[in-house]
């Protein structure tokens, strides 16, 4: 913005004014530099100075020592810099050495053509390539608004642009055509702070029309995320079918149900049914109709008219009513239809736990399938185990369980009631409300957003109580209790329902429920073939798996299916080793099952099955030996 610094040599003769002279180029000091800087050199008088005004016999200057240097170099570039742009600026503003005038209407703004060079390539090829302008005094602008371009002229020679709701749907216009990459970022910047879902879609055109991919991305990613709000706005009504059809078929599109996608699918056909039921049968392609219930296909079937005049639509609803009544084929549908859930995760998390008898752990890893590695991340606030885990928001919950404290020197463990969440932006934990009872070995599940905790075990009893947490009120509030005391059981979520699998209450047991929110009461299904406590639990292609644990007798290898349409649990392939408080996780179709305790020693061994061949496949284990930790897919 600011030219190079001069170097000037000062050369003093007493009784005469100071001689500035150009050091010659095979000066040292003479070299190019970005800072402003003076030379002050010492030069041999060319006659003797005149006497000194003192006593004789005293010199009138101290004497300098002889190695002591004969220049100094002060470095003014900050105040220099500042007084160059404010004399630059005074200049223009008087219209004094202006070379160039730019013309919007009726509107003059005068300006130093060498200044507007410095800050735009586009001033910079105008004014010293071939174009006509170069010779020209004055330069018409028709596709930049005057106030844009008073305050890019104003930035050019004060550094500060003013940018607000009113300016920079202009201004970022006219910083993109001049290409000042400084205020079309600080303008984008601006933006992504405004996002909310009044204007995400906006901002998103906006951005791609003038290639701020950062923001195109950001707000895209804002539009996913805040998806329940942003399909109830104007803007998302205006959306062509071709965008809604980019939107909805977002795998990380944020939403508590598939429901929610087809209802805002309809919501925008509806605006302008005549027009925009010609789109329903290609729109109804980016639902995930398998993870919509049998009920709500079945209803949407009968009832909706729409897709009831739809030869396309009813056939793609019976491919999913299909996918339901007939488990056996279901592999062979996933070339046809979409049954991948929203936001499918990519990594896995592996939290707290023990790895001895005494040994209670803070520490959490990560594990990447991709290059088949785990790595370290922050530690809880405390040792804990034998808690709840889930993800919500993309953001790890950790749940009572049991906790490791120190007082006084002394280490004590106590039944928590205490949550944790961690946010892997910031790789940070950090406390939020506590629940209402202290729980260990309990089951957590989440559900239209809410996170459930089940029964479990306080210290003193067995529990059969269950309470949520609602995030938008940050407080946890009771909801039906199971029909018996569960601890050491695993929880899971299904079709919009959550099962109580097993557990020991207070004996061990292979019996499961599952909760209806809808009706806020548990119902009894299916028991599995073998009891169990302290097992794995993932939910894949419609069914439930369970594996591993303790019956009572034996540390267990074996995995269960259940199908909740046929209300039926099937043996599957079992594992290659017996795993008690082992973790599992799903991440695509494959359940990683995790650490755990094989009956002889604490496990870092990780082995995955695949459901399509039924069989076993080892990868790399964690860095640490767990059992009766936390393990999720984020």
């Amino acid at each position: 913005m600011v030219g190079k610094g001069r170097v000037l040599r000062h050369t003093y003769t007493p009784g005469r004014a100071p001689e500035v002279t150009r050091l010659p180029p095979s000066s040292p000091s003479s070299s190019s530099s970005s800072s402003a800087c003076v030379v002050v050199a010492a030069r041999s008088p060319r006659r003797s100075p005149p006497p000194p005004l003192s006593r004789p016999g005293r010199s009138h200057v101290t004497q300098m020592d002889p190695s002591s240097p004969t220049y100094m170099i002060a470095n003014l570039t900050p105040l220099h810099s500042e007084q160059l742009l404010q004399g630059l600026n005074l200049l223009r503003q008087h219209h004094e050495l202006c070379d160039i005038i730019l013309r919007v209407g009726d509107v003059k703004i005068h300006a130093h053509k060498v200044v507007l060079a410095s800050i735009s390539p586009y001033f910079k090829a105008m004014f010293s390539g071939n174009l006509s302008e170069k010779e020209n005094s004055e330069v018409e602008f028709q596709c930049i608004a005057e106030a844009a371009l008073q305050a890019i002229v104003e930035y050019a020679y004060t550094g500060t642009v003013f940018i607000s709701q009113d300016t920079v749907e202009s201004l970022l216009p006219a910083a993109n055509l001049l290409q000042i990459k400084l205020v079309l970022k600080e303008c984008c910047t601006f933006l992504e702070s405004q996002l909310d879902p009044g204007n995400c879609i906006g901002i998103s055109r906006f951005a791609e029309t003038y290639g701020c991919h950062d923001l195109y991305l950001a707000a895209n990613k804002y539009i996913c995320q805040n998806f329940e709000d942003v399909c109830q706005t104007e803007e998302f009504f205006e959306l062509t079918h071709s965008e809604l059809d980019e939107i909805v078929s977002n795998d990380c599109l944020n939403v508590a149900s598939e429901e929610m996608v087809f209802y805002a699918l309809e919501s925008w056909i509806k605006y302008d049914v005549q027009e925009r039921q010609q789109y329903l049968a290609q729109l109804l392609h980016c639902v995930r109709l398998p993870l919509l219930s049998v009920k709500f296909l079945t209803r949407l079937y009968e009832a909706n008219h729409l897709i009831r005049d739809d030869h396309t639509c009813k056939h793609l609803l019976n491919e999913a009513l299909k996918y339901h009544f007939m488990p056996e084929h279901r592999l062979s549908y996933q070339t046809v239809l979409t049954t991948r859930p929203r936001c499918p995760p990519k990594v896995i998390c592996a939290v707290g736990g023990k790895a001895g008898l005494f040994a209670c752990l803070e520490s959490v890893e990560m594990y990447f399938p991709q290059n088949d590695s785990w790595i370290g991340l922050a530690p809880l606030s405390v040792p804990r185990y034998e808690f709840g885990i889930c993800v919500l928001d993309q953001k790890i919950y950790v749940i009572g369980g049991i906790a490791t404290h120190m007082c006084q020197g002394i280490n004590y463990r106590k039944h928590e009631s205490s949550v944790e969440c961690w946010d892997p932006d910031t790789n940070t934990w950090t406390s939020l409300e506590s629940m209402n009872e202290s729980r260990s070995t309990l089951g957590v599940a989440v559900l239209s957003r809410e996170i459930y905790a089940l029964g479990g075990y306080d210290g003193q009893s067995y529990l059969q109580s269950v309470e949520k947490y609602i995030p938008k009120v940050k407080e946890w509030q009771p909801v039906a209790p199971m029909s018996k005391t569960r601890s050491c059981f695993a929880a899971a979520v299904l079709d919009g329902m959550i099962y109580a699998i097993g557990g020991y209450g207070p004996a061990h047991m292979n019996s499961v429920e599952r909760y209806d929110p809808s009706k806020d009461s548990w119902e009894p299904v299916a028991p599995m073939a073998d009891k169990r406590i302290n097992f794995g639990v993932g939910v894949m292609l419609g069914f439930i798996f369970v594996v591993g644990g303790h019956n009572g007798v034996s540390h267990l290898s074996s995995i269960e299916r259940y199908d909740p349409h046929q209300n039926q649990w099937t043996v599957c392939q079992p594992m290659k080793e017996p795993r008690t408080g082992v973790g599992a996780a799903v991440i695509d179709t494959y359940l990683y099952v995790v650490g755990g305790h094989s009956g002889s020693s604490y496990l870092n061994t990780v082995q995955k099955y695949d459901p399509i061949s039924d069989s076993w496949l080892d990868t790399a284990g964690m860095m640490y030996c767990r059992c009766n930790f936390g393990l999720t897919a984020l």
